[in-house]
């Protein structure tokens, strides 16, 4: 158990020997000035290996809070936020931080439902909250340190090695001279209570909704709902088959306006998105199927299989109408409808074949099967057509 001390009224260690080198630390601004960015003399810190089980978990959201008392706090969500060591406050929902892994040992800490993050100046060495852009003074890689039984961190900045993380005498968030000694530069990352423990299957999801701070709330919502379940969707569908990917991110997009949401994978990053109609959504809160619908995808991307886009698009209708919020499927189609119609149509198609015919796996059957019409044959001894007609409509 780890004691909270107030931010203010801790008296800081003294000086320590590190690497060889007495640093002063008496306070937070004496290791501040002890060194600064591009001192003279001043070498590239060496990265120790450190076991993966030990890194925080990529895209979860901490606490982090300093052996020199506080917790580190943002702000606003706005980009150009303040960041600031405040005492520790559990409710507090401006001490949570989402820390993602951003490759070569690199990692941001962000705001979370935002693409904020922590940010060195390079000219006044503060940190605050930007428009991440992958720049080096906006990435941190991890150094254990011997404080709290090997629990504490020091945070290097990307951008020079030698400076790191630092609870600023005035309780601003800043970067100093390392300093493994100094309890200002030591830091607990602390999986925040909030947060959901990862289960099998359940996924990592990160939020935008920058463009749109009035949905925050619910959206953090509608996160917890898709991720429990998102295992759910796999179960239905792929049945381990193959694996529904890990990770995506739902971002609330004010240049959609055509339909509710879509789901892609960014070539640019290599992830898988979710987009959201922020109109659509404001005039209806009480719709999360839209967002399963879309989840379905991102869980099928990886398919080795083909399938037509229509059945894509009823196998999502399928386990959002019938399993997630069975009852709310459509079971009237005019004749311009067809098994193939996609959505709701083809929805309803499975769900009765499904039924009628005793094929209770046949979502995962079609979603892990390379289609053709033939498949209907073989499975009920009628074709498509066939079946579509004799379903009640």
């Amino acid at each position: 158990m780890i004691t909270r001390r107030t931010a203010a009224a801790v008296v800081l260690s003294a000086a320590t020997a590190v690497a060889g080198m007495a640093l002063g630390a008496g306070t937070a601004a004496a290791a501040e000035s002890a060194g600064a960015a591009g001192a003279p003399g001043a070498t590239s810190a060496a990265r120790p290996a450190i076991a993966a089980e030990s890194l925080p978990a990529s895209g979860a959201d901490y606490r982090i809070s300093s052996y020199a008392g506080g917790a580190l706090q943002w702000d606003s969500r706005t980009s150009g936020s303040t960041v600031v060591v405040r005492d520790w406050n559990q409710a507090s929902a401006q001490q949570v931080w989402t820390i993602r892994d951003e490759g070569n040992g690199n990692w941001s800490v962000k705001v979370p439902g935002t693409n904020n993050a922590a940010d060195r100046d390079r000219g006044r060495n503060t940190v605050g909250a930007w428009n991440y852009v992958n720049a080096d003074n906006q990435k941190w890689w991890l150094q254990n340190t011997s404080m709290g039984n090997g629990r504490a961190w020091l945070l290097h900045s990307v951008s020079d090695d030698n400076l790191c993380l630092s609870r600023g005498a005035d309780l601003t968030a800043k970067v100093a001279a390392c300093n493994a000694g100094d309890p200002a530069q030591s830091w607990n990352l602390d999986r925040d209570g909030g947060t959901t423990p990862p289960t099998t299957g359940r996924p990592t999801i990160d939020l935008d909704y920058s463009q749109a701070p009035d949905l925050g709330p619910w959206l953090e919502q509608q996160k917890k709902t898709v991720a429990d379940y998102y295992p759910t969707i796999s179960d239905l569908i792929t049945k381990g088959a193959f694996k529904a990917p890990g990770y995506f991110k739902i971002i609330m997009d004010p240049a959609l306006t055509q339909y509710p949401a879509y789901a892609w994978r960014n070539p640019a990053t290599g992830n898988n998105e979710i987009h959201v109609n922020i109109g659509y959504t404001r005039n209806n809160k009480g719709d999360t199927g839209f967002l399963v619908h879309e989840a379905v995808h991102v869980a099928v991307w990886d398919n080795p299989t083909g399938r037509p886009g229509w059945l894509g698009e009823g196998l999502a209708d399928w386990v959002r109408d019938y399993n997630f919020q069975p009852g709310t499927g459509a079971q009237h189609f005019g004749s311009d409808t067809n098994y193939d119609s996609g959505y709701q149509a083809t929805a309803r198609f499975i769900d009765y074949v499904s039924k009628t015919y005793n094929k209770p796996d046949l979502a995962h059957f079609l979603n892990t099967t390379n289609y053709s019409e033939q498949l209907w044959t073989q499975l009920t001894g009628k074709t498509a057509q066939q079946l579509w007609n004799e379903m009640p409509k």
